[in-house]
This record gives C-alpha cells, sequence and structure tokens, in this order.
C-alpha cells in the first residue's frame, strides 16, 4: 500500500539535494507551498494578489515574501509572511521540507518554497490589502489532462519552459507555476 501524499512528499523532500541559486543582487524571498486538509488527498491554497501590493499585482501565487532581518532562514520567513497575510499559525504548519530555489526575472527575487501541511482546513483570515481572494483545489486537480501547460521562451539567450496551470477559471504562471511544477514533479 502507498503511503499518503503527505509522507511520501516529505520522504522525497528529505531524501533530495536542494538547488540553491546564490544569484548576487537578488533580494531574498520565501514562500509557504500549503497543503491541507486530508494527508491522502490534500489541497493546495493559493490566493490572488490585491492591485494595491507594491510587486505582481492582480497575481495569483502563495503566501510569502521578502526576508525580514529578524527572519531565521526561509521557513520562518515563509510561516510569518503566510501569518501576516492569512493568519495562519505557524504552529499549526508542520514544515515538510524545501523546493529548489525559484528566481524571478522581472522582481529580481531569489525564493525558497517551503512545502507544509495543515490537518483539516483552517479558519482563514486574509489581510484585505493584501489578499484579492484565496484560492484551494484538491492537489490532484493540478495533474489533470490539460490543466498544466507549457511554451518554451528565450530567456538570456536559452530556451526555457514556462509553465502555467489553468483551473476553475483561474490562471497560475510564472514562478508560482514553477514552484507548482517542482512540487508535482518531486510527486512523480
Amino acid at each position: 500500500m502507498r503511503p499518503p501524499i503527505v509522507e511520501r512528499l516529505s520522504e522525497l523532500l528529505l531524501s533530495r539535494s536542494r538547488q540553491e541559486y546564490p544569484r548576487s543582487g537578488a533580494r531574498r524571498a520565501a514562500v509557504l507551498v500549503p497543503l491541507l486538509g486530508s494527508r491522502a488527498t490534500p489541497h493546495i491554497l493559493f490566493f490572488e494578489r490585491t492591485h494595491d501590493v507594491m510587486d505582481h499585482k492582480g497575481e495569483i501565487c502563495f503566501p510569502g515574501g521578502s526576508f525580514e532581518a529578524y527572519d531565521d532562514g526561509p521557513v520562518a520567513a515563509a510561516l510569518r509572511e503566510a501569518n501576516e497575510e492569512l493568519a495562519l499559525v505557524p504552529q499549526d504548519v508542520e514544515v515538510l521540507g524545501l523546493l529548489d530555489d525559484v528566481e524571478t526575472h522581472v522582481s529580481n527575487y531569489r525564493i525558497t518554497p517551503v512545502v507544509g501541511f495543515i490537518d483539516g482546513i483552517p479558519v482563514l483570515r486574509p489581510d484585505p490589502l493584501e489578499v484579492a481572494r484565496v484560492i484551494m483545489t484538491p492537489l490532484e486537480v493540478l495533474s489533470e489532462p490539460g490543466v498544466e501547460s507549457v511554451e518554451m521562451r528565450e530567456h538570456r539567450g536559452a530556451q526555457r519552459p514556462m509553465y502555467a496551470y489553468s483551473f476553475d477559471g483561474n490562471r497560475v504562471w510564472g514562478a508560482t507555476a514553477r514552484i507548482t511544477h517542482a512540487l508535482l514533479e518531486t510527486l512523480r
């Protein structure tokens, strides 16, 4: 019998070598990739940013943001930001591991994705200055045929895949789609 997705994902994340990209001049950030509900069939949580934020206005993203001087690494930064943006209680998040760093090309961030699990569906209190709406979908939906699309684009002289996920009238693209793709690839 196969272990539940959450246990399998935790084992896979802890047994792999993580890629870090120490690009000079890039701002450090971390996001929480929140899986919630059931350990066997978790949901994934995103949110749409308001048009009042400085960067990535109106985009669908994971909770997260820039490191603060007092953050003790990416896990602390991701949990603090998820608490500020959605009122996710840090102690309720079981950290499963870290995905490879992801760079944003326009806003110049180096993002460390922190995968976490929250047992059940928590009460969220979105910050109205940052969060336009919360989006939750079963993780398995993202693997359904036709949800993921990829096109090759040139960046810095090389062809790179650009992923996007379209489901329930939502379109996840950019760094959030690259993080989502990395999560799904880890599970495959």
